[in-house]
């Protein structure tokens, strides 16, 4: 076999390790990759209790299954907006890259949820930040939820991302339990 044979086998393992990999708050192997991915339809978003910790407010994503068991993983993408859906600034920044998602089988009215990290914008020296107040986030996970728009107040740069966010993980609150 030659080394190029190795890599497409090897790329090939690791997409089917994706979409059959690990699975958390549902049944074992078998079961788990009969159940159906998330539809953005059945998909709730919403935001958690707010913590904050050296200069960063960290406001937990919420997404909760509200329909049929279904599987979702990933990292989702945030934007914060103006109230009239107008992008404020750069994207959140995805603070898991090299990490491994896992596959979340989710039932009615189970939860996973993201980190989401807001910076103090009075952290960056005003002409690097260019600080603007946005109405709230749009929120998409794949193609399992949204473009969902929540309300959340919050200051952020305009000219450099002073936002992040991190994969979904079980529970309501965003942080890993090992």
């Amino acid at each position: 076999m030659t080394t190029r044979h190795r890599l497409v086998a090897l790329v090939g393992a690791a997409c089917l390790a994706l979409a059959t990999g690990p699975v958390a708050l549902g049944a074992g192997p078998a079961a788990a990759s009969a159940v159906p991915t998330c539809r953005p339809s059945q998909v709730r978003v919403t935001t958690g209790v707010a913590e904050g910790a050296a200069g960063t407010i960290y406001v937990p994503l919420v997404f909760t299954d509200r329909g049929a068991a279904c599987a979702l993983w990933g990292v989702p993408s945030v934007q914060a907006v103006t109230a009239t859906r107008h992008p404020v600034g750069p994207p959140a920044r995805n603070d898991s890259i090299g990490q491994m998602p896992v596959r979340h089988v989710l039932r009615r009215g189970q939860s996973v949820a993201s980190a989401f990290g807001v910076a103090e914008t009075g952290n960056y020296p005003a002409n690097l930040c260019h600080a603007r107040r946005a109405w709230g986030v749009r929120v998409r996970l794949g193609g399992f939820a949204g473009p969902s728009y929540v309300r959340l107040g919050i200051s952020v740069c305009t000219s450099q991302a002073s936002t992040h966010v991190q994969l979904v993980v079980p529970g309501r609150t965003g942080v890993p339990t090992s």
